[in-house]
C-alpha cells in the first residue's frame, strides 16, 4: 500500500506551529541527545490514528501541545489528520479534524467523529466488513472487522522490540495485539486473501448449520422411537388384557384391532388365541424333548464306543501272538482260542469304525430341530408372557378411554418431518466450498520459504555484522512469529546471543517481510517502516542503554561499522525496492549516532531530517516555549 507521512504537525499552546517534515523513498533519520523527544513520534503517530490510550509524555510534550497532527498521502490521496491533546488526567481525546485534501489549518477544530474519520481510513486501507477476524480468542471475536491499526504491527520497531530476542513485533504486552497478530498475519503476507476468509466464513457457517440440522435429525429420529415404543405399550398391555388377539402379522393391525376395539367396545373371545398359544408351548416342549434325547443318544453312544476301544485295546496283543505263538509252542486247542480272540478284535473294530449303526445324521438333525425350536420361540415372543385381568367393568372401560385418548394422539402426530434434502443441498455446498477454497488457498510453507529466501538475502548482506552467524541459514517459526537462525546442516535453530546480532536479525525480518509483502501485492500494510535507534546494542549494556548518554566518540571502530552496515543495508532497500518493484518506500528512524555515519559511506537515500536534536534542539525546541 503506498502510503509517505510527509509532515508531523504540533500545534502548541502558544499558538506556535511545530513542522517536522520527511521524504519518501527515504531513510529519514531523526538523531541526537536523549531526552529530546525522538521516540515520542512514533506515539504520536499512533495516537493520531485513533490509539485508545497514549504513552505521550505530560511534561516538555503533553503540556505545551493542543493538537497533534499528521500530513500522509495514501493511495494517492492527501489527507491531513489532527487530534485534541490528552486530557488533565492523561485520557484520549475525541476530538478531531480532518482535511481530504491535506490541507494544514492554522488551528485546528472538530469537523468529524471518530467512526467517520475511521470509515474513511479503513477504505483506504482496503477494509471492509468482509475482512474479519477468522477465529475467535478472549479480546478478539470471530467475524468481527479487523482493524487497520493491527496491520501497524508490521511497520514499527519500538526500543523494547528492535534487539529483544524472542519478540519480533511490537505491542506483544497487550492481549489484544498478542491475539490479533497470528490472526492477522497471513492475510498481511499474502498467505491468506479476504475471499477465503469469505469462504471460510461460509464454510464455518455451514458447517454449524449442518451441525444444528444434524442435531434436530437425531432429536426427531428419539422423538420418533419414543412414540413409537409408546404405542407398542399400548399394544402390550391390551393383549395382556386379551381385549385384542394376541397374534398378528403387524404393529398396523394391532393398531387397526386397538381402534375396533374403541369402536366397538365389546368383549373379545380370546380362545383361538390361546388354543394358538397352547398349540406353540407344545410344540416347543416337543422339540425340546427331542433335543434333549438326541443329546443323550449321542452321549450314551460314545461312552459305548470309548468301551469297545478300550476292549480292543487289550485284543491287540492277540495279534502279535498268533503269528508267533508257533515258534513258542504247538497247541491245536490254543491255536483255536486264538482264532476266536483274533475273530472277535475284528467284530470290535468293525463295531466302532466310522460306520454309524443307524442310517441319519444325528447332528442335522439336531440342528434342524434347534433352527425349528428356535422360530418357535419367536412366535411365542409375540404373545404376553402373561395375562391380567381387571378388578371390574368400570376398570376395563377406563382403560379402553386410555386407549383412545392415545389413539387419537397418535393418529393426529404432529411430529416434525426432518427434511433430508435441505441437509443434503447443505453437505453438497460445503463440498462446493471446501474444493474452491482447496484451489485459491496458497500453499503457506511455500510463502514462508520464500520469505526466508529474502531474508536470506538481507542477512547476506549483513555478513560481515554477524561474527560466527555470518553463514547462517534463517528459519521463521511461523507458530511463534519470530525469526531464528541454524548452522548450515543442522536440523535445529541455534541459540544466538549478542543484542547486536538480534538487532540485525529484526533488521532483516522486517525487510524481507516488507519485501515479501509487495511481491504479493498485499493492500493492508502501508509500505513504512519506523525504527527506534537500531544503533541500540552498540551503547554499552543493557541498564545503560536505556539513557543513552554514552559519547559517540566512546564506541569502538568494530560497533561504528556494524552500524555503518545496516544503513547501508536500509539504504540498499529503499533501491531495491524502486528498481525491482517499481514501488515507493519510507523509513523514518530515531537515533543517536552523527550524520557523519552515512555522509562518509556515500548513502545517499539516508537523509537528516531537520537538524539534530542537540543544543536546545528538539521535538519541542527551546525557543519555541517562549
Amino acid at each position: 500500500m503506498n502510503f509517505v507521512i510527509n509532515k508531523l504537525i504540533l500545534w502548541l499552546k502558544n499558538k506556535k506551529l511545530r513542522t517536522i517534515k520527511f521524504e519518501e523513498n527515504k531513510v529519514n533519520v531523526i538523531t541526537g541527545d536523549s531526552g529530546t523527544g525522538k521516540s515520542v513520534i512514533i506515539d504520536i503517530f499512533d495516537y493520531c490514528f485513533f490509539a485508545s490510550d497514549a504513552k505521550i509524555p505530560e511534561e516538555k510534550i503533553n503540556e505545551n501541545v493542543n493538537w497533534y497532527g499528521v500530513e500522509f498521502e495514501i493511495n494517492d490521496q492527501h489527507f491531513v489528520i489532527a487530534r485534541g491533546a490528552l486530557n488533565k488526567n492523561r485520557k484520549v481525546s475525541p476530538l478531531y479534524f480532518f482535511s481530504p485534501v491535506g490541507d494544514i489549518p492554522k488551528e485546528p477544530f472538530t469537523n468529524i467523529d471518530e467512526n467517520q474519520l475511521k470509515s474513511v481510513i479503513e477504505k483506504e486501507f482496503s477494509i471492509n466488513s468482509k475482512v474479519v477476524i477468522p477465529y475467535g480468542g478472549k479480546k478478539l471475536r470471530a467475524g468481527s472487522k479487523i482493524s487497520f491499526r493491527y496491520f501497524f504491527m508490521f511497520n514499527t520497531q519500538s526500543g523494547d522490540t528492535i534487539d529483544h530476542s524472542e519478540v519480533f513485533f511490537d505491542k506483544q504486552n497487550d492481549e489484544k495485539y498478542m491475539e490479533a497478530l497470528p490472526r492477522i498475519f497471513d492475510l498481511a503476507t499474502g498467505i491468506d486473501t479476504v475471499k477465503n476468509i469469505i469462504i471460510k466464513d461460509k464454510i464455518s457457517s455451514l458447517e454449524k448449520d449442518i451441525m444444528r440440522l444434524e442435531k434436530k435429525k437425531r432429536l426427531i429420529e428419539n422423538e420418533m422411537d419414543l412414540f413409537d415404543n409408546n404405542l407398542r405399550e399400548i399394544v402390550r398391555k391390551a393383549k395382556e388384557y386379551e381385549l385384542i388377539p394376541i397374534e398378528s402379522k403387524s404393529l398396523k393391525e394391532d393398531i387397526i384391532n386397538l381402534q375396533n376395539l374403541v369402536d366397538n367396545v365389546t368383549s373379545f373371545d380370546t380362545t383361538e388365541n390361546i388354543n394358538e398359544l397352547d398349540k406353540l408351548q407344545k410344540k416347543k416342549r416337543e422339540l425340546s424333548f427331542k433335543i434333549r434325547s438326541f443329546n443323550k443318544f449321542k452321549n450314551e453312544y460314545k461312552r459305548y464306543v470309548d468301551l469297545e476301544s478300550d476292549t480292543l485295546d487289550s485284543l491287540k496283543p492277540v495279534k502279535y501272538i498268533q503269528e508267533h505263538y508257533i515258534d513258542l509252542i504247538e497247541s491245536p486247542s490254543l491255536s483255536r482260542l486264538l482264532d476266536n480272540f483274533y475273530a472277535e478284535m475284528k467284530s470290535i473294530k468293525s463295531e466302532i469304525s466310522n460306520k454309524k449303526p443307524f442310517d441319519i445324521n444325528l447332528d442335522n438333525e439336531l440342528k434342524k430341530l434347534k433352527n425349528e425350536l428356535e422360530i418357535v420361540k419367536k412366535d411365542l415372543e409375540r404373545f404376553p408372557k402373561s395375562t391380567k385381568l381387571f378388578d371390574n367393568v368400570v376398570q376395563k372401560y377406563i382403560f379402553i378411554g386410555e386407549i383412545k385418548s392415545k389413539l387419537q394422539l397418535f393418529q393426529n402426530n404432529t411430529l416434525e418431518k426432518f427434511n433430508e434434502e435441505e441437509l443434503e443441498n447443505k453437505m453438497n455446498e460445503l463440498e462446493q466450498l471446501k474444493s474452491e477454497l482447496e484451489k485459491e488457498t496458497v500453499d503457506k510453507e511455500l510463502v514462508i520459504r520464500l520469505l526466508e529466501e529474502l531474508i536470506q538475502n538481507y542477512l547476506n548482506k549483513s555478513s560481515a555484522a554477524l561474527g560466527n552467524y555470518k553463514d547462517y541459514q534463517p528459519i521463521f517459526n511461523y507458530k511463534k512469529k519470530i525469526l531464528q537462525l541454524k548452522k548450515p546442516g543442522s536440523i535445529v535453530p541455534s541459540i544466538v546471543g549478542s543484542s547486536s546480532n538480534h538487532m540485525f536479525m529484526h533488521l532483516c525480518f522486517m525487510l524481507g517481510l516488507h519485501e515479501l509483502i509487495i511481491k504479493q501485492n498485499v493492500p493492508y500494510v502501508p509500505n513504512i517502516l519506523i525504527l527506534d535507534q537500531p544503533s541500540r546494542p552498540y551503547y554499552g549494556d543493557d541498564e545503560n542503554r536505556k539513557n543513552t548518554n554514552k559519547s559517540w566518540s566512546k564506541v569502538s571502530q568494530d560497533d561504528k561499522t556494524k552500524i555503518t552496515i545496516a544503513f547501508k543495508v536500509l539504504n540498499d532497500f529503499i533501491y531495491h525496492i524502486n528498481s525491482e518493484y517499481g514501488k515507493t518506500f519510507q523509513m523514518i528512524i530515531f537515533e543517536h549516532i552523527p550524520e557523519s555515519i552515512w555522509k562518509s559511506a556515500n548513502l545517499k537515500n539516508v537523509i537528516l531530517v531537520d537538524k539534530e536534536f542537540r543544543d536546545g534542539n528538539a521535538l519541542i525546541p527551546e525557543d519555541y516555549l517562549s
